[in-house]
């Protein structure tokens, strides 16, 4: 279909005995926020690195726009227009807010060692448009009283927004995040929620998110699909999800975590 961006199709990933992603099949739509939820041990990253390229699956298929990129190594589906976020905080803690985010920008730079010694006018004129756009990003993400604060200086939720910002450098076609929200407050949450819904709405960008938070996830999500041993048990609408007979028995009838 015409409007599928990312496509698992029967992935299957073993590590020995151990089967972590047992044929699952997922799509990801233009336009829409894809949640992937379950227990710890699911499946859930090991799913996230199979989709970015980080492990190759053992049997199964990862489309992109419809190209088979089941074997291209991560910085190549980067190329592809493919971003990820990760568990954890990943930015650069000495460097400003404005470099961190500049430094997603690297795969689009054309300038090598000796223009950016020299610096001379092309590199000059490259420069100052990517620090354009890392400044459109950084309205964007509403850190515009921070663009010059140095990153270890900030709190979690900051970070992680920061984070967000370098991914967007990448100009993705799709966004994957894994864990966006863990060690947040629900302020930082609430706040991360709306640039999320604003990166689908204004960016046009497709978001695939692994998250605990279930207020979150039934609120921002369009279709959410849950894993459980390696195995999808459910998948659709978050109404339609939360009300599954096999989700509540699986999960013992609480909340899924």
């Amino acid at each position: 279909m015409s409007n599928i961006v990312l496509s698992a199709k029967n992935l299957r990933l073993t590590f020995g005995a151990i089967t972590a992603v047992d044929d699952i099949s997922l799509h990801v739509k233009k336009g829409q926020i894809s949640a992937v939820i379950g227990p710890n041990g699911a499946g859930k990253s090991s799913l996230l690195n199979c989709l970015s390229g980080f492990y190759k699956p053992s049997s199964g298929m990862v489309e992109f726009e419809g190209e088979d990129i089941t074997n291209l190594a991560p910085f190549r589906r980067a190329e592809r227009g493919m971003a990820r976020t990760f568990q954890g905080n990943q930015t650069y803690q000495s460097m400003t807010v404005r470099e961190n985010i500049l430094s997603g920008f690297h795969n689009q730079m054309s300038s090598g060692l000796l223009g950016g010694l020299l610096y001379w006018g092309r590199v000059q004129k490259e420069n100052a448009h990517f620090i354009n756009l890392a400044e459109e990003i950084i309205e964007f993400l509403e850190l515009e009283q921070l663009r010059n604060t140095i990153v270890g200086e900030l709190g979690y939720g900051l970070r992680k927004r920061i984070d967000l910002g370098r991914a967007l450098g990448l100009n993705p076609k799709i966004l994957i995040m894994d864990e966006p929200m863990a060690g947040m407050n629900t302020e930082e949450k609430g706040d991360l929620a709306r640039f999320i819904l604003d990166i689908r709405d204004a960016r046009n960008i497709p978001v695939i998110l692994v998250e605990h938070d279930m207020e979150v996830v039934m609120d921002i999500s369009d279709e959410v699909t849950v894993i459980d041993w390696g195995k999808v048990i459910s998948s659709g609408a978050p109404d339609a999800v939360r009300n599954d007979p096999k989700v509540i028995s699986a999960y013992l009838g609480g909340d899924v975590a």
